[in-house]
């Protein structure tokens, strides 16, 4: 019993508009069916009165809490005087001033019914206390959208370090494999080319100073000139210096001597090599075997690789 008696209130207003719009919905489509379609001028004439049926739902709804409704009611307000219209238009093209009239009537009785009926059932508050509910919805929107907003950047975050963290280990799979890849090419080409073992000990790579100062005919720091002081066993006081130095300036002498005669281009075969190696030495007082020369040979041949002479 307590349903129906708040349901009556509802009745009259709700069959009004299921009126209007079903008269709308006619009178929209006969008029736009001479333009187009029938399914299309219909279909029209539906999407118009569902807009307007939503409007005044969400003005029904927006009343009885007592929250604001301006723009349901700007819509509703909107759109009543339009559906007049198109139902008095609808009326008179068919030649029926009376059909005009009440198709016109039909739904502003519909809208007045329906906004007494809100007005009867809505929830009385003072304003006072609409005010407050309508702070308390704000705060709560706000709060809302905060914490929307720190999810979405917690997820950010998230994401971000997740490619961080991918990039990084990517990158570090790349290294290893361009590491391996690297290490896997220098023993090939070590299993390819490798050093000839050298015949007895060879003398040591020699620094551009020494070269210089061996072209240029002098002795390289650290190996005393003979005559110029030292002693005769140490050479590091006046005299002769010792067979030791002595030994070593002659290999360093011997070994850029084998770098200048094979720096040609083509290199020369080890025949011709040994002999002009033989020859520079005669003249220039240099002491050396077959064997040592050999191994020069051998040395300078794989420092300058299989394509030719080293720079």
């Amino acid at each position: 019993m307590n349903r129906l008696k708040k349901a009556a209130p509802w009745v009259l207003p709700s069959v009004l508009t299921a009126i209007a719009v079903a008269w709308a919905v006619d009178a929209i489509g006969g008029i736009l069916a001479d333009q187009a379609a029938p399914p299309f001028a219909y279909s029209v004439a539906v999407l118009y009165d569902a807009v307007w049926l939503y409007a005044l739902a969400q003005e029904t709804a927006h009343r009885r809490q007592g929250s604001n409704a301006r723009l349901p009611k700007a819509i509703g307000w909107v759109f009543l005087p339009l559906t007049v219209a198109v139902l008095a238009a609808r009326g008179l093209l068919a030649g029926d001033v009376l059909a005009a009239v009440v198709g016109a009537l039909i739904p502003v009785l519909a809208k007045v019914t329906l906004v007494m009926a809100i007005d009867r059932d809505r929830t009385r508050i003072s304003a006072r206390a609409q005010a407050a509910i309508d702070r308390t919805r704000a705060a709560t929107r706000d709060r809302i959208a905060v914490s929307r907003a720190v999810a979405m950047a917690h997820a950010d975050e998230t994401k971000a370090a997740a490619d961080i963290l991918k990039a990084t280990r990517e990158a570090e799979a790349e290294a290893v494999t361009v590491t391996h890849d690297a290490y896997e090419r220098y023993a090939e080409v070590i299993d390819r080319h490798p050093l000839p073992e050298p015949a007895g000990e060879l003398p040591g790579l020699i620094s551009d100073t020494e070269l210089n100062a061996l072209l240029a005919g002098g002795v390289p720091e650290g190996v005393p000139a003979l005559g110029t002081g030292g002693d005769a066993t140490s050479g590091t006081g006046g005299g002769t210096p010792s067979a030791q130095a002595a030994k070593a300036a002659n290999d360093q002498a011997v070994a850029l001597l084998a770098a200048q005669l094979y720096a040609t281009n083509p290199p020369p075969s080890k025949r011709k090599f040994r002999e002009a190696m033989r020859a520079e030495m005669n003249a220039r007082q240099l002491t050396g075997s077959w064997e040592t020369i050999d191994a020069l040979y051998d040395r300078e041949k794989a420092l300058a690789g299989p394509g030719g002479s080293q720079p």
